[in-house]
């Protein structure tokens, strides 16, 4: 194969992109495809779909090139849509079962609506083997209805396990970097600055919309708990659930304030951290080239991304599927779609695509492998604990981090509950109401 070649290509344009692009968001970019054709030219037309951003774009377009290049019987439309209308869209698409592409770039726990019903068609036996066997379980969980496997992951999605450190303010304050919980909470108490009802500065700030869940999950595992049943139902009114939950309340008003939870600030805590407001933050690997590309600050000086301390004595962490890819089943030439996705899990191509957009590749040879470490060392923190990371749940994750930040906000500054284990009970009912049974 020309791999070789198209890695080369994509890394050298990749790396310098991710270093220029925001990668945080999800909105929406100029790009459009390039290669729509409706000629009867009496090749294979593929539709394949994505939201729009730029680094995924570019990186999608030269993995199709390059397929295409190999495989002149098939052409790749790819056609993007911005990400807050790209859910709805295909959710009318895969629903409805007519299908308005033959592949689909999919976020994970979207599987969990999909899976079961038969609107994408399973990923050949051989394919799935070779997923189940070469992939972190976490990146694929949620594509799996009744034993079969209806999608492919492109990334291990990891949300908890870095923590973002403002060197300014860790100097300043004449810190060496927090390495256990108690060292980071002593720190971030002492390095929080506020005037009246303004934080001028926020030591320690997990409470955005998926820091809460995430820290409190991990909070939970790294004590040698358990949120999961085994029937998949959860039950947090237990004594680590409750010791979690509440050392998390702790923080408000010590080391951060709600903002980040209630969208009263214009900038996320992550980026009040290179704007030199926050110390710490927790936040994914994508969140590094931010700092670079739109604060113009240089990581390695102006800030670091080191392993997040544990909160209990052991690692631990929950992780939802991120974005895939799968293949409708109202597709008429799924045998091609499904060599494209051969092609796409391939080592050169998914390594590629993971560095151009700022993610940990799915796959755990190439995730820990030199190559990766050397185009993309701030993952390093990271790889040596991939393997700790459990599936979150059979659950829609927007909807859990919905009622776990509810809880939170409720619980820290309302009386609606009378002490934490009515909001450790409510939390638990509410959450098994979304549960999806497999």
């Amino acid at each position: 194969m020309k791999v070789k070649k198209m890695m080369k290509r994509i890394v050298a344009s990749a790396l310098t992109a991710a270093m220029v692009l925001a990668l945080a968001g999800c909105g929406g970019s100029s790009y459009k495809d390039a290669n729509s054709s409706t000629s009867d030219d009496g090749k294979i037309h593929l539709t394949f779909w994505s939201h729009q951003e730029e680094a995924w774009d570019n990186s999608y377009q030269e993995i199709a090139d390059a397929f295409m290049e190999e495989n002149p019987d098939i052409v790749i439309e790819i056609e993007t849509f911005p990400y807050d209308d790209y859910e709805s869209k295909v959710q009318t698409s895969l629903i409805s079962k007519e299908g308005g592409a033959d592949i689909y770039e999919l976020w994970g726990g979207w599987g969990l609506d999909y899976a079961p019903t038969g609107a994408l068609a399973a990923i050949p036996d051989e394919m799935q083997a070779e997923i189940e066997e070469e992939a972190y379980p976490a990146t694929y969980s949620a594509l799996m209805s009744d034993g079969k496997l209806y999608g492919m992951p492109e990334e291990f999605n990891i949300e908890c396990g870095g923590l973002l450190v403002n060197n300014t303010i860790l100097e300043a304050n004449d810190f060496e970097v927090a390495t256990t919980w108690d060292e980071l909470i002593e720190q971030a108490k002492e390095a929080t600055v506020i005037d009246g009802d303004i934080y001028d500065i926020k030591g320690f700030d997990p409470l955005n919309w998926d820091g809460v869940m995430y820290l409190f999950t991990s909070m939970i595992l790294s004590q040698g708990g358990q949120y999961l049943n085994e029937d998949g139902t959860v039950d947090f009114n237990t004594p680590e659930a409750k010791k979690a939950f509440d050392e998390l309340a702790s923080l408000y008003g010590t080391t951060t304030d709600l903002l980040g939870l209630t969208g009263g600030d214009e900038l996320e805590g992550y980026q009040q951290l290179y704007t030199n407001e926050v110390l710490y933050v927790p936040r994914g690997p994508w969140a590094v080239s931010d700092g670079e590309a739109s604060f113009g600050l240089t990581y390695g000086e102006d800030f670091d991304y080191v392993a997040m301390p544990w909160y209990g004595n052991e690692e631990g962490f929950a992780a939802e599927t991120g974005w895939s890819i799968g293949v409708a089943s109202s597709s008429e030439n799924q045998e091609a779609a499904f060599k494209f996705l051969e092609y796409f899990f391939s080592d050169d191509v998914i390594l590629s695509h993971n560095v151009a957009c700022g993610q940990i590749p799915a796959k755990k040879s190439v995730a820990q492998s030199e190559e990766y470490l050397e185009l993309v060392p701030y993952a390093e923190p990271l790889l040596s604990i991939l393997d700790k990371g459990q599936f979150i749940g059979y659950f829609n994750t927007d909807q859990f981090k919905e009622i776990v930040n509810d809880v939170y906000l409720k619980y820290v500054t309302t009386d609606e509950y009378a002490d934490i284990d009515a909001a450790m009970a409510d939390m638990t009912d509410r959450v098994n109401e979304i549960v999806i049974e497999q």
